[in-house]
């Protein structure tokens, strides 16, 4: 084999001559390449890498080379036209230098304006090691919930731990991908946002947002009935969150009191965002949702829009106020039955003492079977205009300047420990089950992308790609 450097001679002539001209060459080429390093140096740029420099240096030496091939049919003296070839190579690799130079930079800058607008990312690997363990405080269709530490800043978290076997043996993927892009591309005061997505070869994390004051499923397990006031704290709370994700192309398609959780002053936030969709104008067979909260035109398998949430929000009225849902049944057909028989309203009769007229027509308008009839279908403004919201302080709202009429119990977690043993028991033979499809790397491969790593939104992110998310 042939290095590099090594030159065939063209003749006998060549062969001994043509050998110190190659050295004289070689020694131009070098401070040709020794000219361009310390221009780099000089510049304090992003140099290439060694291999680079080591293409250069053969570019340079084969040219000068060839020049000392044909030195006999060129006017010029041998000397000279070695080092106009050095200069003249040294000049076109500093061009090239310089345009390289000049796109590392824009993309830089593209990089910094990037993340000055959404989010800030370092290298660290963030792994459940850096937390620490305090108690579960819920559970979800996977997992668990915990409440943890983070080791480095103390700041506490919820994190959602969820079991890879229970994911692949639920068929749901797709969904745990979903809730994490989509979370990524979020941040607002009336939703649980994320900071950290990490995983393991068993199991998914999420941190999140820790509400100490538990669901409101909880709570009207407990209260049975909220009052009015209670009520339409809730919904306005509720009703922000909404309006923001609307704004933002996204459908929740989940809202029940098992996703509405509040903080220890007693304001609401929606999470689980499992089954969010991006707002497309064919999404017939997106119908993944709570029967009891699911809106007619879902249930009904047709195209739906940001009204089936004012549905779900109309339902959880109804059932703050006379403790019942709208539509009850054992089963999504005899719910769908219930539905499709009438059209269930708040009679003027059955409004309890202290509530309003004005909160019953809100409720009744939002619970209507016929999306056009529906509150919201033309747009958010129609409940905030709403005369059950007349007069109410919004930014203030916004701000969480006001005193919620609503506070959970300070010096609890707020959630039901029994109901965690029965799901232990319930996902436990599921686990061990698919727990050996776990070591194949077409199973792992599924949840590629999932890692988000320090991940502190500065500012309302715009959306990133959600079109390109498989549902």
């Amino acid at each position: 084999m042939y290095g590099l450097n090594y030159r065939i001679p063209h003749s006998r002539q060549d062969s001994g001559q043509g050998k110190r001209e190659e050295k004289s060459a070689l020694k131009q080429g070098n401070q040709g390449t020794l000219m361009i390093q310390n221009n780099r140096i000089e510049q304090n740029d992003h140099s290439p890498s060694p291999l680079f420099h080591g293409i250069q240096k053969f570019s340079v030496q084969s040219s000068q080379s060839t020049s000392a091939n044909h030195s006999k049919q060129s006017s010029i003296s041998k000397p000279k036209q070695t080092q106009q070839m050095s200069f003249l190579n040294y000049l076109m690799l500093k061009k090239e230098d310089e345009e390289q130079d000049k796109q590392v930079t824009q993309h830089q800058q593209k990089q910094q304006s990037f993340q000055q607008n959404n989010y800030f990312t370092n290298d660290l690997q963030i792994q459940r090691n850096m937390f620490n363990f305090l108690y579960v405080i819920g559970v979800g269709g996977f997992g668990k919930v915990w409440k943890v530490e983070y080791k480095k800043t103390g700041q506490t978290y919820a994190l959602k731990e969820m079991s890879k076997a229970l994911i692949i043996a639920k068929k749901s993927v797709n969904s745990v991908m979903n809730e994490k892009n989509i979370l990524s591309n979020l941040k607002h005061p009336y939703l649980v946002n994320i900071y950290y997505a990490f995983q393991e070869r068993e199991n998914l994390f999420l941190a999140l947002d820790y509400m100490q004051g538990g669901d409101l499923r909880y709570h009207v397990g407990r209260m049975r009935r909220f009052s009015e006031d209670q009520t339409r704290f809730f919904m306005a709370c509720i009703f922000l969150g909404l309006e923001y994700m609307h704004s933002q192309n996204i459908i929740h398609r989940d809202i029940k009191p098992e996703n509405l959780v509040l903080d220890k002053n007693g304001y609401v936030r929606i999470t689980d965002l499992g089954i969010a969709r991006l707002l497309r104008p064919d999404n017939a067979q997106d119908t993944s949702g709570t029967p009891g909260y699911m809106a007619p035109e879902v249930m009904c398998r047709q195209n739906h829009s940001f009204s089936v949430d004012y549905f779900a929000l109309g339902v959880i009225g109804y059932e703050f106020m006379l403790g019942r849902r709208p539509y009850t049944g054992r089963s999504r057909k005899e719910i769908r039955d219930q539905i499709l028989a009438k059209q269930v309203q708040i009679k003027r009769s059955e409004i309890p003492d202290n509530w309003s007229l004005e909160s019953a027509d809100f409720i009744n308008r939002l619970i209507q079977r016929k999306p056009s009839n529906r509150l919201g279908f033309n747009g958010a403004q129609e409940l905030r205009q709403h005369t059950w919201f007349k007069n109410f302080p919004w930014q203030k709202l916004y701000n969480k300047e006001l005193k919620a009429p609503f506070i959970p119990h300070q010096s609890e977690d707020n959630f039901d420990a029994r109901q965690i043993s029965i799901e232990n028991e319930e996902n436990t033979e599921l686990i061990q089950q698919k727990a050996m499809m776990l070591r194949r790397n077409s199973i792992q491969t599924q949840f590629d992308g999932y890692d988000l790593n320090n991940f502190t939104q500065t500012s309302e992110p715009i959306k990133q790609q959600l079109n390109n998310i498989n549902y």
